[in-house]
């Protein structure tokens, strides 16, 4: 993804890894543009960071760090005085809470002081709540829209999960548009917004295409040990080198680095043909 660097001149000196990324970042994507961590850790030693208001989409089999990266980015919004959103169509505001307090001993009190509000949209609110389960798809994002309006101010807004989204409509087929509207609302509030979805499909559907930025986490096995990988497969406007970093899920949360030399090639090309 990286732009092509000027043709050097007569004295010039050859660029290296480094200024070759400062040449793309300033020249490429300009100035202008606000970028922000998304709180996954390392991953500004390989990008400036993302657009500010874009749409992120990460794809992932289950237990590759999805919830956890949803749960970052909004942790590292609030350590920077944002406000934030999460939207949980699959586990529980419970569950969601466990797990934000496993990373981060804060996380209850944050969401007690609504910095993060957590619309809860499971299966399990079915007859609980007004954020329940919805099958009509007007319903959906009527529901999505009164629950961010809970978080007006909010800048970082997760959608967890499309894939279980999509499956509770009365009519999957209406999940289009559905998608389209849940973007262009992130768009008119000017929100960065991260969603998730299952798997890592063999053909893009619409949301690999109308997202900014695309994450696949995924995991390989090379000899008898499982390597996670971190994948920056689409992103508009952001200057990438690499484009796949070794991805590590400890007690901290999710970090990447660069993928070791044994560990490159031939599968890493092949898998995204």
């Amino acid at each position: 993804m990286l732009s092509s660097v000027p043709k050097q001149g007569k004295g010039d000196t050859a660029p290296t890894e480094e200024t070759e990324l400062t040449v793309n970042t300033t020249n490429r994507v300009g100035k202008s543009i606000e970028w922000i961590d998304i709180g996954v850790e390392g991953l500004q030693d390989f990008i400036p960071g993302l657009p500010k208001g874009d749409a992120i989409l990460v794809r992932g089999e289950p237990g590759t760090g999805k919830t956890i990266l949803c749960l970052q980015f909004l942790h590292k919004g609030v350590e920077q005085g944002e406000k934030c959103v999460y939207v949980t169509t699959e586990e529980t505001p419970d569950t969601i809470a466990r797990t934000g307090e496993i990373l981060w001993s804060d996380f209850p009190t944050l969401v007690r002081e609504e910095k993060i509000v957590i619309v809860n949209l499971s299966i399990t609110t079915m007859y609980a709540d007004k954020y329940s389960l919805v099958l009509d798809k007007d319903a959906v994002v009527e529901t999505i829209r009164e629950g961010l309006d809970r978080q007006p101010d909010a800048s970082r807004v997760v959608i967890d999960s499309l894939s279980s989204l999509q499956r509770r409509l009365d009519d999957p087929s209406d999940f289009r548009e559905v998608f389209m509207s849940l973007l262009l609302e992130g768009k008119k509030r000017g929100a960065t917004v991260v969603m998730t979805a299952e798997g890592i499909p063999v053909n893009p559907d619409i949301t690999e295409y109308l997202v900014d930025h695309l994450i696949y986490l995924d995991y390989h096995k090379h000899d008898v040990i499982w390597t996670r990988v971190f994948v920056l497969r689409k992103s508009r406007s952001v200057p990438v080198h690499p484009q796949i970093l070794k991805l590590n899920i400890e007690k901290e949360g999710l970090s990447v680095e660069e993928i070791p030399i044994s560990l490159k090639p031939v599968w890493f090309a092949s898998k995204l043909r």
